[in-house]
């Protein structure tokens, strides 16, 4: 069961999550959802990271859900930001990795998932952390909101590994993911085209065995 979770960011946000540990412990993955949206969207793909030994930590971005608390108390909202400002949401991002390493995993127990510009985000922090292991990417973009997906999953190193899924109605994205996946320099990496599925973790809507196939997909890799 998810437990109700908070830290606070260099920038003084305090960001609110859902931390759902597990018995086992093999790992665990950060989530990162939407624009528009809110940890929530993840609650089916976390029950899912469960039945697999799989921790997970479902947060709400900068802006977003319960994560409005700024610096000194000021009240923050998405929909007001500057692309500037979007890009603050590493801060979320990677102090949300440092959250799961206090919980006692090693950086190579720590994996990512992210949807639109989650992904974006989940692509930059794949990057930027070349022992995390694997990261799985739903519907992004080549550049959104100044986060370029497809310059960060250069920087990836051949043994991480990628999956990424889109579907083809949802045209910017389906193109993006597919030049991502086929530009990816890593030696495991799959794809999963969809057809009126929608965009992001609307998808999980789609084919009710995704949230399944990305937890099985992640606790192989992490096993070895």
């Amino acid at each position: 069961m998810a437990e109700k979770i908070s830290y606070v960011t260099a920038d003084q946000v305090t960001i609110v999550g859902d931390w759902y540990p597990t018995p086992t412990m093999l790992g665990a993955v950060l989530l990162l959802h939407m624009m528009h949206s809110t940890r929530t969207s993840w609650a089916g793909l976390q029950r899912s990271l469960a039945k697999v030994g799989l921790a997970s930590l479902a947060i709400d971005l900068r802006g977003h859900g319960e994560s409005t608390q700024g610096y000194k108390g000021a009240l923050l909202d998405h929909r007001s930001f500057s692309d500037e400002e979007h890009l603050t949401a590493l801060n979320d991002v990677y102090y949300g990795v440092e959250w799961i390493k206090h919980r006692g995993l090693e950086p190579d127990r720590v994996a990512v998932c992210g949807a639109s510009f989650g992904a974006n985000l989940a692509a930059k922090i794949m990057a930027t952390h070349p022992s995390m292991p694997c990261g799985a990417l739903l519907s992004p973009g080549i550049d959104l909101r100044g986060l370029n997906a497809f310059e960060d999953i250069q920087h990836l190193v051949s043994d991480q590994a990628l999956y990424i899924a889109a579907s083809e109605e949802d045209k910017d994205s389906f193109k993006a993911a597919k030049t991502i996946f086929d530009s990816a320099p890593v030696d495991r990496k799959i794809f999963t085209p969809y057809k009126g599925a929608g965009h992001g973790t609307e998808m999980f809507g789609s084919d009710v065995k995704l949230p399944d196939k990305i937890a099985e997909w992640m606790a192989g890799i992490l096993r070895g």
